[in-house]
């Protein structure tokens, strides 16, 4: 399913913060407190209350002592909640309000997501993904919401909106704290510039992301309507290189030497990132500092330790980490003499 996100972009610092997201390939998940809806996070627990009182009526104290610690985890829950992280999308990009009110009156864009590839970003942490419910009252929690994995609780203070958001066809990833989150670069595939962006800003944009597989379309209003229609834009930059791909000259001084990224992996938990690289040749240490950078940056920019290996010949010629003292290199041996 494709999925999409409103950016706003008129004024300098606006625009180059979210150009920079996507270039380093992170978005904002909000918390609750950062989210423009007062009435997030709202539910109603009279019924569960009610619901452990009667059931802890039937039993010895030792049993209501237990139902008691029942409330403590179930407070202690909604306080952890308040941690949780929000990255709210749509999934249209052609709604008229949506461009007003989150693209700065079309003078931003709007980015398109494979929501497969994004969520698949997560695959070592727990996050959560759904559209979102509208209606005319906050959910109801009851006794079967407060499960082991607790997840019933987290989908009903985190998928229930007011009917009065239906609109945006909201459709939400949750992790499990607010802040940077790093995702798969591949989940881009296109960005949708407003009526009314700068041309200039544009052209950054483009150039900036030549080396993607991104597509560009242009928004333009259709006559004698309230609609727009999204017009495809040919790159006027190119790039010899994919991104992600190779060294290129400009760093080697000589021909770009390619790569293949074999495996990555980021545990939120321990904050340790692996990843691996096969390599067309042997590369120099500083070219190894550049690659090591570029990657610790990109793709691995909220992790505390990183580590990179590269393999020559199915061989880990050499390896790098990232630690709190900086950046470590290792160039094995045995592996020198292969060509």
């Amino acid at each position: 399913m494709l999925v999409y996100k409103y950016r706003g972009g008129n004024d300098e610092k606006t625009f180059e913060r979210d150009l920079s997201s996507i270039i380093n390939n992170y978005f904002w998940g909000s918390s609750f407190d950062e989210l423009n809806d007062p009435c997030e996070n709202v539910v109603v627990s009279d019924k569960f209350l009610k619901q452990t009182k009667a059931i802890s009526s039937f039993f010895s104290k030792k049993r209501n002592d237990a139902f008691v610690n029942l409330h403590t985890a179930f407070n202690n829950l909604l306080a952890f909640n308040k941690r949780i992280g929000i990255y709210a999308l749509s999934k249209t990009y052609l709604d008229e309000l949506l461009w007003a009110h989150y693209a700065n009156s079309h003078k931003g864009f709007c980015i398109e997501y494979d929501s497969d590839l994004l969520i698949s970003s997560f695959k070592t942490e727990k996050v959560f993904s759904y559209s979102v419910l509208y209606g005319n009252n906050p959910p109801e929690i009851t006794i079967k919401d407060i499960t082991i994995k607790n997840d019933g609780l987290i989908y009903k203070m985190t998928a229930y909106k007011s009917k009065r958001w239906e609109y945006e066809k909201e459709y939400r990833i949750v992790t499990d704290n607010f802040g940077k989150q790093s995702y798969n670069y591949e989940a881009v595939k296109s960005i949708y510039f407003g009526l009314r962006m700068d041309k200039d800003q544009k052209l950054r944009m483009m150039k900036q992301l030549s080396d993607r597989e991104i597509k560009f379309y242009q928004i333009e209003h259709l006559e004698k309507s309230y609609k727009f229609k999204a017009t495809y834009i040919k790159n006027p930059f190119s790039s010899e290189l994919k991104y992600m791909t190779a060294i290129p000259a400009s760093v080697t001084g000589r021909d770009a030497v390619k790569f293949k990224i074999l495996e990555k992996y980021f545990i939120r938990l321990t904050s340790k990132g692996n990843i691996t690289l096969e390599l067309e040749s042997i590369i120099s240490e500083e070219e190894i500092k550049w690659i090591a950078t570029k990657i610790k940056n990109e793709l691995f920019h909220t992790a505390e330790r990183l580590y990179i290996f590269y393999n020559l010949q199915d061989i880990a010629w050499a390896t790098s980490h990232f630690e709190k003292d900086g950046l470590k290199i290792t160039i094995n041996d045995f592996a020198l003499n292969l060509k």
